[in-house]
């Protein structure tokens, strides 16, 4: 315990690593202020951020790596209809988890201020929700598979509802380790925890288990990564549970909780399996992950980082106005080649990396593909609305999108699931000016600044674009490996030598930016 001179000279410092020590006792700071062990980084943020980016690109591209050579493998020994079953099962998993308030740890990293009793109060409710799901999920597995119509969901609930309380249990040292921003420990946590479940999948793949390969490798992705984020964080809970503090963390909480909803209850994916079957659920599943693991290394490396730093300078609105703009480039002279090049290539890589019975994905991952360059956009738009204290407006948007998603399933059911998915993807584009005028409030931001982060990346990749379709069309002759190698090869080359005399001053400025905030 500290004496009162002590206390009256406390400051908070920059830890040097999330869990230089083990948190075991009481908090040490008034409770006012909160634990200065558990502070926001008050210094170098840009830098921290920087490197913030470069470990969560590699926490989101050697996961997708592995993830897509257990895709790859999958795709060659299941069909399309195994894949829909295992859809519909994780997302009725995904909904049971949507009620977990697990998005309290995104509280914990939002407040400016937080004690020791914060962590144990959200800890043990996400424990104790957690168990309650997991119990409801073993009790009514029958009754919830003849309500999706497949009989065999009711085998996979009971396995793949352990994920939700490995997943659940996990949000607070998870939180802490973001909120420090030591995001070299998230990475190494994915990586280890991604390749034992590949590992554990392509071996039960090849020895004949099937569709129960993926469901194990889930889980064991799961357990994994909950036990690295308690070893990464070295934080352990204690009983130090109070009304207080959930008060505390309940209004930005409760609507951060309630967007987590929106985001995991994939009653997309609920009402396709259920209304058109589990071969359509199986393409639009297929196409999905396409476009998910592309967005994951993208928006993966961004979102966790850009929404703390954005927190962290909650108070600072010129810095919050300039790092947006920021991270907004950033992204999309990453994402508009990416999903651009994608889709342009996607007619010659379905059939020949995952086989000619996923052809009918072509088009839907198109479409998806769209949806892409407006995702890695929008999780810049979150972060900023969210770290700015306004989950609420967050929520409401998020909730009039789904009921319009539901909807155009409900109506498009029988026009197939490419109709589907362009109707969404329209549906993203005419909405997508809610959100930015959502951020332009807060941050008093003009319209002509945002859009001209776009003009570059836009002009480039359309330039990429022509390229790519000139080689595929003079090639198309020859063998479609030797096509496919030649549209990705020239296209990268194209957009990079486009991008770099487009946007020279704008890449170097950010460089020199980034150095001399680091020295």
């Amino acid at each position: 315990m500290m004496n009162k001179k002590q206390q009256k000279h406390k400051k908070q410092y920059r830890p040097k690593a999330l869990g230089s020590e083990t948190i075991k006792g009481g908090s040490s700071v008034d409770a006012a202020e909160g634990d200065s062990k558990y502070a926001h980084i008050k210094t170098k943020r840009s830098s921290a951020a920087l490197r913030g980016v470069i470990w969560s690109a590699i926490n989101s591209i050697v996961p997708t790596l592995l993830n897509s050579l257990v895709f790859i493998v999958s795709s060659r020994y299941l069909m399309p209809h195994d894949f829909g079953i295992l859809a519909l099962a994780v997302s009725v998993i995904s909904l049971a988890s949507a009620f977990a308030p697990a998005a309290l740890g995104d509280a914990l990293i939002q407040q400016l201020h937080i004690r020791k009793s914060h962590l144990d109060t959200v800890f043990w409710i996400c424990v104790g929700s957690s168990l309650l799901i997991y119990g409801v999920l073993i009790v009514f597995s029958p009754v919830i598979a003849v309500t999706v119509g497949q009989l065999a969901v009711s085998d996979f609930l009971p396995v793949l509802g352990l994920k939700v309380l490995f997943d659940i249990s996990a949000a607070v040292p998870n939180a802490l380790i973001a909120r420090s921003m030591s995001f070299h420990l998230i990475a190494v946590r994915t990586i280890v925890a991604t390749l034992i479940s590949s590992v554990i999948c392509i071996g039960l793949l090849v020895s004949g288990y099937g569709i129960w390969a993926l469901v194990i490798s889930l889980l064991a992705g799961s357990m994994t990564s909950c036990v690295a984020a308690f070893i990464g964080a070295k934080w352990l809970p204690g009983f130090d549970v109070g009304i207080k503090d959930l008060r505390d963390l309940s209004r930005y909480g409760l609507f951060a909780s309630a967007n987590r909803f929106l985001q995991l209850m994939n009653l997309d994916q609920l009402v396709i399996g259920s209304f058109i079957g589990p071969a359509p659920l199986g393409i639009f599943n297929f196409s999905r992950r396409l476009f998910q693991m592309l967005n994951d290394v993208i928006a993966g490396a961004l979102t966790s980082v850009s929404h703390t730093l954005l927190s962290s300078l909650q108070s600072e609105k010129e810095k919050v106005r300039e790092a947006f703009l920021l991270a907004t480039y950033g992204s999309s002279i990453v994402s508009f080649p990416a999903f651009v090049g994608l889709a342009s290539v996607v007619g010659d890589a379905i059939p020949l990396v995952f086989g000619a019975q996923w052809s009918e994905a072509i088009w839907p991952t198109r479409w998806f593909c769209i949806i892409g360059l407006m995702s890695c956009i929008g999780v810049i738009q979150s972060s900023l609305i969210n770290s700015q204290g306004k989950s609420d407006w967050w929520f409401y948007y998020q909730f009039f999108r789904q009921i319009l998603t539901i909807a155009t399933i409900v109506v498009l059911h029988d026009k197939g699931i490419s109709y589907i998915v362009m109707a969404i993807a329209l549906q993203t584009l005419l909405l997508w000016p809610v959100t930015l005028v959502m951020v332009a409030k807060i941050i008093n931001l003009k319209i002509t600044s945002y859009f001209r982060q776009f003009l570059e990346p836009l002009f480039a990749s359309a330039i990429m674009l022509a390229t790519v379709l000139l080689m595929g069309y003079y090639f198309q002759g020859v063998s479609p490996i030797i096509r496919l190698a030649i549209e990705i090869g020239c296209g990268a080359i194209v957009y990079a030598l486009s991008i770099f005399v487009l946007s020279r001053e704008k890449i170097l400025i950010i460089v020199k930016s980034f150095r001399s905030r680091n020295e």
